[in-house]
Formats: C-alpha cells, structure tokens, sequence
C-alpha cells in the first residue's frame, strides 16, 4: 500500500512539473518567447534534514500559490489573492506550531486549524478561478496540491490521536 502511495505521489509530481514545464501552461506556443523563465518546484528536503511530508507539501502548495497569482488581476490582488496566500502560509505556521507543541491537545488544536486553512484555501481558490483571477489549469494543480496535504494531515492527525 505504501509503495502504491508512493508511486502516485511520483507520478504526481511528475504531471504537476510536466504541467508547469510546458509552454502551453503559460500560453506560448514558442518557448523561447516566454516574458519569464518557467516555475520549477524545488526539492526543500536536504538528506541531512528530513521534515513530515506533510510539511513539504504544504510549503510546496503555498509556493505555488504565490506563483500563480503573481500575475492575477489587480482588482482581485487585494481581497481573495491576498487572503488566499495569507491562508497557505497560516497553514504552514499551524503545523509548525502543532509540531512544536509537546501537548497533545494543543497539537490537535493546531492541527485543527490547519485543516481549516486547507479548506479555506480550497475556497479562496474556487472563487479566484470563478473570478478568472486564475486559470482553470492553475486550479486543477492547487486541487491536486490541496488533496494530497489535506490527506497526509489527517494522516498526522489519526497518529496523534492514536498515541493519546
């Protein structure tokens, strides 16, 4: 089951950088006449600083979600696009902060709230698409980014209640 888990979280990533890669992404049909040099998503783990998972990809959702909306309307940049990236890094915050807690129901707690961010970002996003402030591309990424940290919390969640 987890070398299942595994290779779909490969394969994801690959269609998630093939999607990003791709001229058509952006809308060019020449690569070479791209305004800006295409999104990559970095790696953040080093082999002597391994984080959970979960961490990873929500550091990966709230990266591209900056990426994406550099670019969105102005009408929008100060109300759904700010809150939708104030929201991905509010939810990298509470796991840093539900990781750091050594009380298990103030770890629930935060935990808790990064479930709520999860939502709200999935929300926000929803609206920014309806609102052509992204584009529906962009939206099935952040769907795929949303589902994949969205189940590996509650995976961290069930591990913590499990151990109380």
């Amino acid at each position: 089951m987890q070398q299942q888990e595994q290779l779909s979280l490969e394969q994801l990533e690959k269609e998630i950088l093939q999607e990003l890669n791709s001229p058509e992404a952006v809308g060019i049909t020449d690569p070479s006449a791209a305004t800006r040099k295409s999104y990559h998503i970095n790696d953040f783990d080093n082999p002597r600083d391994k984080e959970m998972a979960v961490f990873t990809h929500a550091k990966k959702l709230s990266e591209y979600i900056f990426v994406i909306t550099e670019k969105s309307p102005k009408k929008y940049r100060w109300s759904i696009i700010s809150r939708l990236q104030n929201a991905s890094v509010e939810l990298v915050e509470n796991l840093y902060r539900a990781n750091f807690e050594r009380d298990e129901a103030l770890r629930i707690t935060f935990q808790k709230c990064a479930a709520v961010c999860i939502k709200l970002i999935d929300f926000y996003a929803e609206t920014a698409r309806k609102k052509q402030a992204i584009t529906i591309r962009q939206t099935a990424v952040l769907a795929r980014h949303i589902a994949e940290t969205e189940k590996l919390l509650n995976g961290w969640v069930r591990s913590t209640k499990r151990k109380m």
